[in-house]
């Protein structure tokens, strides 16, 4: 490796792009995006010169010719590493009976992305909310619309699709938990209340604008929307809240001192952000039934 393909950035958390020295490059048609798709679904593993061919043209009647392929990988490799022959790349490589992506860690957005959300996770376990709401607000500002969008249709392209969709929402409300147990509690109902009409089967919502409405001296207002939550989880889902939802009602109608928010020491506040040593590529979540912030 020579280190050019450093210049290079892909990204799929809205329309597939590349980006190449700062500046946006043209990926072609839709066929020739849709390779790059596919060895982006990969992850850096080598898909066979067949299975390729087998994906992008497996919505036709009929799946092209090994030099159409091979016609496209030459396109991607022009504009995404022109200083390289069409049939040799450092970034779109030949790799035994096919094609893979070798990109270093951190030139694909929804790797930065899963990075962010877990370090994120680890500043608010660390007792930093206020750091971990911004690292999180990075994190989220990443994307440009739903993952894949020129590309949402295809068959192989879904599963990423789904994966990224659900990792995004989770990290919408780990957000909005660092935010709580900042104290924003006050500001963040009406934030809330359009988060459970967006998500309403995701019951982590319902459990946090429940924890700020009583929060914020609202403890009627706060039983109201688990109420709201009981009735909208039977209604679609035909199921009863979790053992999540049923705490937090307990805990509100008893005034569990937990349901107080955690201290938020100054130098918390005010000590400057330190990269975490070493990255996890997974994005983490709150298990149901964890305590509220």
């Amino acid at each position: 490796m020579t280190g050019t393909e450093t210049d290079v950035d892909l990204r799929v958390l809205g329309p597939v792009e590349a980006v190449r020295a700062g500046r946006p490059v043209a990926l072609g048609g839709r066929r020739q995006r849709m390779v790059l798709a596919a060895l982006l679904v990969a992850q850096g593993r080598m898909l066979p010169v067949d299975r390729l061919r087998e994906l992008v043209w497996g919505d036709g009647d009929r799946v092209a010719s090994r030099a159409t392929l091979y016609g496209y990988v030459a396109g991607l490799r022009r504009v995404l590493e022109p200083e390289h022959a069409a049939r040799r790349g450092d970034v779109l490589v030949h790799a035994g009976t096919g094609y893979a992506l070798r990109l270093r860690p951190g030139r694909v957005d929804a790797e930065r992305f899963t990075a962010l959300v877990e370090t994120g996770g680890v500043l608010l376990d660390r007792g930093r909310p206020v750091e971990a709401a911004t690292t999180l607000d990075t994190a989220l500002a990443l994307w440009r619309g739903p993952a894949f969008a020129d590309l949402g249709d295809v068959p192989f392209v879904l599963p990423a699709v789904t994966r990224l969709a659900a990792a995004r929402a989770a990290a919408v409300e780990l957000r909005l938990t660092a935010l709580l147990q900042a104290g924003r509690h006050a500001v963040l109902v009406g934030e809330l209340e359009a988060l459970v009409i967006e998500e309403p089967l995701r019951e982590r919502g319902w459990e946090l604008l429940a924890t700020a409405l009583y929060r914020a001296g609202r403890q009627g207002d706060a039983l109201a929307v688990l109420r709201r939550a009981r009735r909208t989880l039977a209604e679609q889902l035909g199921a009863d809240p979790g053992p999540a939802l049923r705490r937090i009602e307990v805990a509100i109608l008893h005034h569990d001192v937990t349901l107080a928010p955690a201290a938020v020491s100054v130098s918390a506040r005010q000590r400057p952000h330190r990269p975490l040593a070493g990255r996890v590529l997974r994005v983490r979540r709150y298990a149901p039934g964890r305590p509220s912030p």
